[in-house]
């Protein structure tokens, strides 16, 4: 019987990466999970009751942390102010990487798994990322990062993250390559890290879905973009919406005289498409729809939001059910976490690193 991972979960939101080694063939006992937003631990809690979940992670100190093998993290992206000063280990203070900085210090696991927003590695002309790599192999760890987007592993959204993997004591190799970004193949030629290939070999198998494979059918008032104008103006319009890509597809802007919003507000999609990247707020995705009864515009509900980001049904179900949890929160935790499918897929790959596990 193959040895149980030993996890520990920082910044963990709602439980994206819990929820993606479950579904994962990694077998794994979160020992310690952090998270300060009050709103997000209910949800959190609504799934995964037996995890030592703890509040700011700051305030705690690293000997209290649990020994661990695996670490993962989706760490909040702050300026460093010194960086770039080789200060080492002390660039970071200051900033809630440092807080994981310390942690690794401290007990050490043999395997990190750190997500970010796609900005990191081009946030102060590079320097903040470089920062954080030169701390990680200053600490021990062998890595590599890459950009990937949620439509890789099957999903119905543009969401593109950063990513970094890290292996401690593990193998140096001198080719570095990236197939996915070109920023980050120009930053690996020129950046000098101690550093493997790992997310090259990366890749995803899942069914690609569409808007329209995740979203419910009936029409609900609730989340309607309407008034009398833009009623007047889909009787007077009809868009051809027939072509199935896995790419956005914008089929037209709202006039301002019909919906007097900011021009991001005014754009609708396609359900035969993939959504923009959804955001941590209620303003989501609008999406037409047709039939030979009516057409209408509608946004995103928030279990649709959960569900481009690949939580599933039951998942979503136990967060909707908790009363405390406003539409409000639910939007702004779907576009706060991470895709457990991505995670999925990189615990998956990871594994076959893990001669232990």
């Amino acid at each position: 019987m193959d040895k149980k991972i030993r996890i520990v979960s920082l910044f963990s939101g709602i439980g994206g990466f819990e929820l993606g080694i479950n579904n994962s063939e990694l077998k794994g006992d979160v020992v310690f999970a952090s998270e300060i937003d009050k709103y997000a631990q209910l949800s959190y809690l609504s799934n995964f009751k037996n995890h030592n979940l703890n509040g700011d992670i700051t305030i705690i100190s690293e000997k209290d942390i649990p020994d661990h093998d695996l670490l993962v993290a989706g760490f909040p992206c702050q300026a460093f102010s010194i960086a770039g000063k080789q200060k080492g280990f002390d660039d970071t203070r200051g900033t809630l990487f440092f807080d994981v900085a310390r942690i690794l210090k401290e007990k050490q696991p043999k395997y990190i798994l750190l997500e970010n927003v796609k900005n990191l590695v081009a946030h102060d002309s590079g320097n903040t990322f470089k920062v954080i790599i030169n701390r990680l192999n200053e600490l021990g760890y062998t890595v590599d990062f890459t950009i990937i987007n949620s439509v890789e592993a099957g999903l119905p959204q543009n969401r593109e993250r950063t990513f970094i993997v890290g292996v401690l004591d593990g193998n140096i190799e001198e080719e570095k390559f990236d197939k996915r970004n070109n920023k980050i193949k120009k930053m690996k030629s020129e950046f000098e890290y101690n550093g493997f290939v790992f997310f090259d070999t990366l890749s995803y198998q899942n069914s690609q879905m569409y808007i329209k494979d995740i979203i419910h059918t009936e029409k609900s008032e609730r989340y309607l973009i309407t008034n009398n104008a833009l009623i007047e103006f889909l009787k007077e319009n009809y868009f051809q919406d027939n072509i199935t890509s896995n790419k956005i597809i914008k089929l037209f802007d709202l006039p301002r005289d019909v919906w007097n919003d900011l021009e991001r507000q005014r754009r609708v999609y396609s359900v035969n498409g993939i959504s923009p990247t959804i955001l941590s707020r209620s303003d989501t995705t609008k999406i037409y729809i047709n039939n030979e009864e009516t057409s209408y515009i509608r946004k995103f509900t928030p279990k649709e939001n959960f569900k481009l980001q690949g939580f599933s049904d039951d998942f979503i179900c136990n967060i909707e059910n908790c009363k405390l949890i406003s539409m409000t929160q639910q939007y702004k935790q779907a576009g706060n976490a991470v895709s457990p499918p991505v995670i999925t897929g990189i615990i998956n790959h990871l594994k076959k690193h893990m001669e232990e596990f």
